[in-house]
């Protein structure tokens, strides 16, 4: 895998824990929204104009974490150097932690070694 290659795989697995950053500062924003809307009922295309970021984003999130995972998963199945214990306990850390795995990851197996 060339140098380039691993450094976009490195920003596309840094990406879902900065986008769950933004995910968070976007829902935030919305609390002084929250109170306004407690003095009158908003109309469903306000309140559908103030979610569809944080919808659209989620769904972006959770594409790239679908598709980062199947990459991790086969990059583990495919590297030879790995015995199978550690080849279990990585799929495991990539199910149960999610995108917190992917950036350990790719830096311990892909940016240091060398299929």
């Amino acid at each position: 895998m060339s140098r380039g290659s691993k450094l976009f795989i490195g920003l596309l697995s840094f990406l879902p824990i900065l986008l769950l950053f933004v995910l968070l500062f976007m829902v935030f924003r919305l609390f002084p929204t929250f109170i306004e809307w407690d003095n009158y009922d908003p109309a469903p295309q306000e309140v559908f104009s103030r979610f569809a970021p944080i919808f659209i984003l989620g769904i972006l999130m959770g594409i790239l974490s679908l598709g980062l995972l199947i990459f991790f998963i086969m990059h583990v199945i495919r590297h030879k150097v790995m015995d199978s214990t550690e080849k279990i306990i990585w799929i495991l850390v990539f199910l149960f932690a999610g995108i917190v795995g992917y950036p350990i990851y790719w830096y311990m197996r892909v940016w240091k070694d060398e299929i």
